[in-house]
Order: C-alpha cells, then sequence, then structure tokens
C-alpha cells in the first residue's frame, strides 16, 4: 500500500518514516511547503507530522486542506502534533485520526496498522458503492426503457398485484379498449374480463403459481363502448429473490380482434360455401360489376375449372347469352331463359337458366343464378319425337308399297295386254299413271329413312340421301310460296341417326318456307346447298330469299339444336334484313 510522509521543515520525519517502511511497501516524504494534490494521487494513508513551532504548524494545515481536496476525497490522514492545542485544529480540518509526537512507537505502529484496514475496508465501501451506483443506473435505464416500450408499443403492457390489480397500463389501452391508462389503475382485471374467460385466466395464474416462468390465454375485454375485444395475452411472475413469492405479475397483450373475426367469417363462409356446394344444379352470384362471386362445385365442375379460375371472372364470357338477343343482366323480375354452353368435353349443353335480383342495399345488387341441365331430357324428347314419327312414316310406307305395286305392274299389264291397239289417249294416259305411281314409290321409298335406325355404333347418316329425301318430302309445301333449288355434294358420312337428320332436314325446310309469303312463288326462292366444311365438319344451308323471319329463340328450333349438339353439331341462324333467312346445319364427319 502506499503511504505519502508530509513533514514540516522543523519535524524529524526519520522515525515516522522508518515505522512506515515496515508496514509499507511504498513510502514518499514530501515537505510540506511543498505538496501539491497531484503527489497524492493513488495514496492510501497520509501522515502529517508538525512541530511546535506555529508558522511551521500553518503549513501542515495547508498540506492538509489540499489532501482534502483531491478528487476522490483523499487518503486516509493521520496527524501527528506535539500540542493539544494544535491537535484540535487539525481535528477541526476533518481528520481521521490524531496523535501527540513524540509518543511510544509501538501505539503509532499499532494506529497506522488500524488504519490500513480502515483503507481497505473504504476500498471496498467504494466498490460496493460504485457498484451499487451502476446497479441504480442500470435500473433506471431499464425503468425509462420500460417506459418508452410500453408507450411505443401497440401491445397493452400491464403490472398487477397477485390480487389481479392493476399498478400498470401502458397508453395502448386507449386503442385497443378506449380507456384512458388513469381509468383503469387500482382496477380489477375481473371488472372488465368477459365471464366466460374467467376460469382460463385463473388457469393460467394457477399456472405461474405453481411455478411455470410464462402463461398464456386468449381472452376476451369489454371495451368502453361495450363491445368485447379479444386479446391474446402472455403472462409472467415477478418474485423475491429469497422468498421466491410472487410480487406481481407482468402481461403483454396483443389485439386479436380483427384476426378472430377474420376467422369466424371464414368458418361461416365455408359453411355458406358447404351448403351451396351440396345444392346439385349449377348456381352461380354475380355483383354489378358483372363478376362472379360465388359458385358451387357443380357451376365449376360445369364449366370444367376450378373455383379459383371461375371467381372474378366476368359472367358474360362464362355464361353467354341466348342466341339471337342481347345480354340482359338484370331482368325486373324472377326470370327463366335457354342457353347452351359449350362442356370441357366439347359437346354442347343446354341448359335452363332460372335468375333472379337480389338488393344487398340500395348502391348494390346480386344476381342469382341457378341452371339446370336439360340435355338428355331434349335428347329423349327428340328420340321421342323421332320414334314417333319413324313408326308412323314406317306404317304409312308399308301400307303405301304394297298397293303401289299392285298399280306399278297392273298399269304395265295392261299397256302391254293392250300392246299397239290402244289409241293415242288411252297410251298417254298409262303413262302418265305409271309415272304418277313411280313417283309415289320414290315418295314411299323416301319416307323408309324416317324409319330406318342406323346399324352402327355410333350411328351414321348419309347425308346426300337424306337431304334428297327432305328435299322430296317437302316439295310440294315449298312449291306455292317459293321456286326450290339445290347443290347436293357427295360428302362423307356424318355422325347421327339416320331419320333424325331427315327430319331436321324436313323441320328446317318447312320453317324457311313459311317465313315466305303465299301467292307468288315466282318472286322468292329456297335454296339448298350440301357440301363439306372446314374442321371435318360437313354442312348443309338453307337459304330462303324474300321476307326476312327471326327464327332464334323458337322452341321448335332450341329442341332441333338440343338434338344436334348431342353428336357435336350445331345450327347457326343468319337473318339478312331485307334479303332473307339463312339456316346452316353443321354435323362431324363420322369416324
Amino acid at each position: 500500500m502506499k503511504a505519502l510522509l508530509v513533514a514540516s521543515s522543523k519535524a524529524d520525519p526519520q522515525p515516522i518514516e522508518r515505522l512506515l517502511r515496515d508496514q509499507c511497501s511504498d513510502v514518499a516524504v514530501v515537505p510540506a511547503l511543498e505538496l501539491a494534490a497531484a503527489s497524492s494521487a493513488g495514496t492510501g494513508i497520509a501522515v502529517l507530522l508538525s512541530s511546535d513551532d506555529e508558522q511551521d504548524f500553518a503549513s501542515i494545515i495547508a498540506a492538509c486542506r489540499t489532501l482534502r481536496s483531491a478528487p476522490d476525497g483523499g487518503p486516509v490522514i493521520l496527524t501527528m502534533a506535539t500540542t493539544p492545542e494544535h491537535v484540535e485544529s487539525l481535528c477541526d480540518e476533518g481528520v481521521d485520526d490524531f496523535m501527540l509526537w513524540p509518543n511510544d512507537e509501538r501505539l503509532v505502529a499499532s494506529r497506522v496498522g488500524l488504519l490500513f484496514r480502515r483503507v481497505a475496508q473504504r476500498k471496498k465501501d467504494a466498490v460496493r458503492a460504485a457498484m451499487l451506483g451502476d446497479a441504480l443506473r442500470h435500473a433506471e435505464r431499464s425503468e425509462q426503457r420500460f417506459r418508452h416500450l410500453a408507450e411505443s408499443s401497440t401491445e397493452i403492457l400491464a403490472r398487477f398485484s397477485p390480487g389481479g390489480v392493476r399498478l400498470y397500463i401502458s397508453p395502448a389501452c386507449r386503442t385497443v379498449l378506449g380507456y384512458e391508462p388513469d381509468e383503469l389503475l387500482g382496477s380489477s382485471i375481473l371488472d372488465i374480463l368477459h365471464p366466460s374467460d374467467v376460469s382460463k385466466l385463473l388457469e393460467a395464474l394457477g399456472a405461474l403459481d405453481a411455478g411455470a416462468q410464462v402463461a398464456g390465454a386468449i381472452i376476451r375485454l369489454q371495451r368502453k363502448d361495450g363491445e368485447y375485444a379479444w386479446l391474446e395475452t402472455i403472462s409472467r411472475p415477478v418474485r423475491d429473490p429469497r422468498t421466491d413469492v410472487i410480487e406481481e405479475f407482468v402481461t403483454v397483450s396483443r389485439d386479436i380482434t380483427a384476426m378472430i373475426h377474420a376467422e369466424q367469417e371464414k368458418i361461416e363462409a365455408e359453411a355458406r360455401l358447404a351448403v351451396i356446394d351440396a345444392i346439385p344444379d349449377p348456381l352461380s352470384v354475380e355483383d354489378d360489376t358483372g363478376r362472379l362471386t360465388i359458385a358451387n362445385r357443380a357451376f365449376c365442375a360445369l364449366l370444367g375449372r376450378s373455383r379459383e379460375e371461375v371467381l372474378g371472372q366476368s359472367a358474360d364470357a362464362l355464361k353467354p347469352a341466348p342466341k339471337g338477343k342481347g345480354p340482359d343482366r338484370w331482368p325486373q323480375t324472377a326470370d327463366e331463359r335457354e342457353v347452351t354452353i359449350k362442356a370441357p368435353d366439347g359437346s354442347q349443353r343446354v341448359l335452363v337458366e332460372k335468375r333472379a335480383l337480389l338488393a344487398v342495399r340500395k348502391e348494390e345488387r346480386l344476381l342469382v343464378s341457378i341452371l339446370r341441365d336439360i340435355t338428355e331430357h331434349r335428347r329423349r324428347e327428340a328420340e321421342a319425337r323421332l320414334a314417333t314419327a319413324a313408326a308412323l312414316s314406317a306404317g304409312i310406307a308399308h301400307e303405301l308399297n304394297n298397293p303401289l305395286s299392285f298399280l306399278i305392274g297392273n298399269i304395265g299389264f295392261v299397256s302391254e295386254t293392250l300392246g299397239a291397239s290402244k289409241s293415242e289417249e288411252v297410251a298417254k294416259a298409262l303413262d302418265e299413271a305409271a309415272l304418277g305411281a313411280k313417283r309415289m314409290a320414290s315418295l314411299v321409298r323416301d319416307m323408309r329413312i324416317l324409319g330406318e335406325a342406323s346399324r352402327e355404333t355410333p350411328p351414321r347418316t348419309n347425308m346426300k340421301r337424306a337431304v334428297e329425301a327432305a328435299l322430296m318430302l317437302t316439295t310440294g309445301a315449298i312449291a306455292v310460296r317459293a321456286r326450290l333449288s339445290s347443290e347436293v355434294a357427295d360428302v362423307p358420312l356424318v355422325a347421327g341417326e339416320p331419320a333424325g337428320i331427315a327430319l331436321l332436314l324436313v323441320d328446317l325446310l318447312l320453317r324457311t318456307a313459311r317465313a315466305l309469303p303465299e301467292g307468288d312463288p315466282k318472286a322468292n326462292e329456297v335454296r339448298v346447298v350440301l357440301a363439306p366444311s372446314s374442321g371435318g365438319m360437313v354442312s348443309v344451308e338453307v337459304f330462303g330469299s324474300g321476307r326476312s323471319a327471326d327464327h332464334a329463340g323458337e322452341p321448335g328450333l332450341s329442341r332441333s339444336e338440343s338434338f344436334v349438339s348431342a353428336y357435336g353439331g350445331r345450327i347457326d341462324v343468319e337473318n339478312v334484313p331485307g334479303k332473307g333467312t339463312r339456316l346452316r346445319l353443321f354435323l362431324p364427319v363420322a369416324p
């Protein structure tokens, strides 16, 4: 330990220096008049030695004051004076110990040793004080950081007594709960806790009492406006380090109300979706912009698309309007209409669409649509009509065939029997009768196609024969309204039942003829053209020149379209104002 011996000019420092050197490893001797504050730095003990001279003693008083003015408080000071008056004066300067000198050296050694222990204790106290100061400053900074974090955080930070009384709550409670912090301080958490969540909170606090370091719970606290906010709360205990008893709880609460509501809305939406998915018919809902906002599983299956690919898309693109009519998005009342949609497998599906307009709010409307597939129903209807027509045609053809055979045979017999002896008039009459009978035989032969069924699977039809038969059967009905012309090319066999296609052609021809006025056949024309078409199709065009008529949407034509779509074909209608009506039948070439 370092010691400093400050002696007045008339004092003898050697005895004291020797004694200090016996107990210290480092001793510095400095005249009192030469002492400076810097010379005492790091000194543990300072011994001030004076004589009985008053002027000499004054230098020691000055040295004492210099040592006491050191920034660190200076060393432990032992004064050794020759008179009691000098000792008293030095004590007034705040020295740590004093002695009269000269004195017993053993007493001086004992006193110096005691002071050395005091120096050591002072150092320990200084270290302890420094550590305590650091701890206090750290605690202050931690408290400041906690306050700053609590006041700037969007989460609610709170401190509770073991009994659940709020000791502190951060300003975030204004945003989440609508309360000012002062309104909640000193109140119990149970005051605004939802009754159903009391057990959850008590369970979490019980876990902390049992030794858990952290416990969480999702609870509801009542806002100032009366509504409840959902909070995810994490609680930690603050324990007394000596007794391990919980002194308070610190909680961090996060507002998850929006997340809970979103989850509830998701569950409700899934429940609603499960309900509409249980509806077997395709269902969809459009918004004001014509975008699909709801689509059930059956609707997506009809289009061959996933729900994600359907929602948000234009309804006009996915649900074409009926042919011949513009889109009618907002019906005044619930309505029903027919639409045709191309299925994922390429076939045309005929559906009945029932629509209803819902006014959700004054400025918002929704259009609910339910589709019912009637393709099979129409096909069965067509098949039933075909079967009836075929049976009737076959019966008529059979009943006429035998009498015609007799008639043709007998006309020939009469003609041969009379031979050259028959007059010119009789010969002409017999020729006309034979010609008429043969024409009737051709009609009967053509009628037989209406009762024929294809022997192949899938069925195939000779379109040239079907067109010729249809022309033969409708010539008389057309002749009273228009001239009939035709261009019939050799084309490949097409997919479809011969009887059904022949009847369909008869229907198209009669529709075209009925659209023309009676009384002036030379002014109108019905033209039929059979020819190959692009895309592996065969086309039959029936054009009626004259007054135009709109065939789109007619029930009979819709049934014909249903029949054709079953075989992958279609019917196009074109009305040319002032010129006429053109019907085009397209059928795919048979494989």
